[in-house]
């Protein structure tokens, strides 16, 4: 069940072609407090060359986007989705009402590829002279003749680091790298394993930050935010009404995006929203929502299978 991508990834080093993700200027003398009353995580608080993880939401708590925002000397930078970069622009763009912000979408001018795996440090190291330490850190490197932007991300559970160049040497610097690529595929395998919920897929303009775990990217402690009461009530007052789980099958067959998950005494408790076969768990393994009230069974069935809760 296991394949030389996945090895590669787990055991060695590979490649991520990132041309799924966008990236987004936010600059200005207000960049930093508009950011903060937009955006879940504590802006406020970055200082140096490093980021966070964070989430748009509505004024009733329910996500718009998720996204990655880094403090860059003068200005923000935000990583996103391709496929959630209008919405972000557009949100961003909203709220700008007599702050000095400007937004620019720079996704033409910068691309990324990522290098993952448990000996990542030990291939880039000896190209690099610096490399980041710290989760969502940063360097500005040289090597031949690309100028990359290093960030310090753990993906999928495993270490990762993004080199982000100038779009026109994106092919190049892959060439130079020399290493295998991950398929789609095997993407999807790792995610899935790490229980790292993908919007539209996993999560969507119906789930609140706390339904898919989501607290990384959440701070209770600073000021008020888009959608701050209605997720901090949640924190502090109550609970949500469903929670995003890992489901580990008896067998191998795959329950598709939607399938009903029910109590062992039949009662509809839930639905998926991926599968895969996975390597790790040898097994069909899935990733769905059931609801607040299930959580503490030990046992669920999936299309005439068993599946035990392994993360909740």
């Amino acid at each position: 069940m296991q394949n030389e991508a996945y090895h590669n990834a787990t055991q060695n080093t590979a490649l991520i072609d990132l041309k799924d993700r966008a990236y987004i200027d936010v600059k200005g003398a207000d960049a930093r407090k508009f950011l903060n009353g937009i955006l879940t995580n504590n802006i406020q608080a970055l200082q140096g060359a490093t980021g966070c993880y964070s989430c748009l939401c509505t004024p009733k708590g329910k996500m718009t986007a998720d996204l990655y925002c880094y403090t860059c000397e003068d200005y923000f930078g935000i990583d996103c989705a391709v496929v959630l970069k209008t919405t972000v622009l557009e949100t961003l763009k909203k709220y700008i009402i007599f702050q000095k912000v400007e937004v620019v979408d720079q996704s033409e001018k910068w691309g990324a590829v990522g290098v993952i795996g448990p000996k990542a440090v030990e291939f880039l190291a000896p190209k690099f002279l610096k490399l980041p330490q710290k989760e969502f850190g940063y360097e500005f490197v040289e090597w031949h003749h690309f100028k990359i932007w290093v960030l310090r991300k753990t993906m999928w559970g495993l270490p990762a680091y993004e080199l982000w160049v100038s779009r026109k040497d994106l092919g190049e610097l892959k060439v130079k790298l020399n290493l295998p690529e991950l398929d789609s595929e095997t993407k999807e395998i790792l995610r899935i394993e790490s229980a790292t919920p993908l919007f539209g897929v996993d999560m969507d303009e119906n789930t609140i930050p706390q339904e898919a775990n989501l607290y990384s990217a959440l701070n209770f402690n600073k000021g008020c935010y888009v959608g701050q009461e209605i997720i901090a009530r949640l924190e502090h007052r109550g609970h949500v009404g469903k929670k995003l789980v890992q489901l580990k099958l008896s067998g191998t067959t795959l329950p598709k995006k939607g399938e009903k998950i029910f109590s062992t005494e039949g009662q509809e408790i839930g639905q998926v929203t991926s599968s895969c076969l996975s390597p790790k768990f040898q097994s069909a393994l899935a990733l769905g929502y059931i609801r607040y009230a299930s959580l503490d069974l030990t046992e669920v069935n999936i299309v005439n299978q068993i599946g035990t809760l392994i993360s909740k």
